[in-house]
């Protein structure tokens, strides 16, 4: 089997829980120099591993604070403040980077960038082995849920879209706002001088959206990361960014991890997809693998929810998903919602293992016939 472009494994993550904080809750020791983490820090990414090949595209699912955004966030040392990772690699053309190197929190990172900038919507690094930092700036793409608070609002759209090629090209200042323009157009954006000096506040949230994705083609990307970029946009303006990423993926000939909670995005742009829960991965396979057959109860009842891909009565999951501070350790977490709950998912938490294709996180995947969509 061959490498994979970009791979993740054994990621964890720790989140500041308040509550845990008042009652005096402390971690069990970690990996991390042999240190526990002060009271209120909680693990909610037991670790996950994940990966895509070249040319593919994965799709990241789950419900709203699963832990999918934090997974792919955290694979870059990008997690916003009260959360940090503990440890994990991840692999990127062969050269690996570990995030949890990345200690400080943003806002100490961005007071530190008065000698070189960090910015979200232009991915420039500074502080990560200098050979990964090139690598992410020139190659990887990145799209993130708010594609207004991601761009800097005091510079301007198009000078943020161009940095990550001052920092990392020889190009002359002339060369960078032709392929800046030449960005914008390919995402259906004016070529106007008016669009390269405006703010982000001057933005609609789709400008912005397809701003965003401008300032990631500039670098030519062979991995374009999209963090749930369609949120917040209106049904036709989703349908249009949706088609245009499909559109840009098949041209330029890329890879792409989109993290998104909506199944009908995932057949329309997806190859193979992660089923994440409660801070686990726990199906993994073939999109059309696992539509058809789901593995895991939570897989097949997030099929059966959704009208726009059943077509007839739905099959709603009872019950809530906890909060990732409150996921049940030593058991399968989703125990109390399934309907095939029995007694070793309340002895164990079940492993990832394969199963026909793909792969499942279920202690009765091999007994069951669960309902997928045809």
């Amino acid at each position: 089997m061959s490498q994979r472009l970009f791979e993740v494994d054994g990621l964890r993550i720790a989140i500041n829980d308040q509550e845990a904080a008042v009652r005096g809750d402390r971690m069990p020791p970690t990996s991390v120099h042999g240190e526990r983490l002060p009271f209120g820090w909680v693990e909610a990414i037991p670790g996950a591993s994940f990966g895509v090949d070249a040319s593919e595209t994965l799709a990241i699912i789950g419900e709203s604070s699963s832990g999918k955004s934090l997974m792919i966030l955290g694979a870059f040392g990008l997690l916003p403040s009260g959360t940090r990772v503990l440890a994990g690699t991840t692999t990127y053309r062969g050269t690996s980077f570990e995030p949890a190197g990345r200690r400080e929190e943003p806002t100490q990172q961005i007071r530190r960038k008065e000698r070189k900038r960090l910015s979200r919507s232009g991915t420039v690094f500074d502080d990560a082995d200098p050979e990964w930092a090139h690598l992410v700036a020139t190659e990887i793409g990145f799209l993130f849920q708010n594609p207004i608070a991601s761009w800097t609002p005091i510079i301007e759209i198009g000078p943020q879209a161009g940095e990550v090629l001052v920092e990392h090209t020889d190009l002359s200042e002339e060369e960078i706002t032709e392929r800046v323009m030449d960005a914008l157009g390919e995402v259906h954006l004016p070529k106007s001088k008016r669009l390269f000096s405006a703010f982000s506040s001057q933005l609609s949230r789709g400008m912005g959206q397809r701003a965003m994705l401008a300032a990631a083609l500039v670098k030519a990307p062979r991995l374009l990361v999209a963090d749930e970029p369609l949120s917040g946009l209106d049904v036709s303006v989703a349908a249009a960014i949706l088609d245009l990423l499909k559109d840009l993926k098949e041209r330029r000939d890329m890879a792409m991890i989109i993290v998104t909670h909506d199944l009908a995005v995932v057949s329309r742009i997806a190859d193979r997809i992660v089923v994440v829960y409660g801070g686990r991965v726990i199906e993994e396979g073939a999109v059309g693998d696992v539509f058809r057959q789901p593995k895991h109860p939570y897989t097949s009842g997030l099929l059966g929810s959704l009208p726009s891909l059943t077509g007839g009565r739905l099959r709603p999951i009872p019950g809530e998903q906890p909060p990732l501070a409150a996921v049940p350790s030593g058991r399968c977490v989703f125990a109390d919602r399934c309907a095939y709950v029995g007694e070793a998912c309340v002895a164990s938490e079940p492993p990832l293992r394969t199963a026909d294709a793909g792969s499942v996180a279920c202690h009765y995947a091999a007994e069951l016939d669960l309902p997928g969509i045809g």
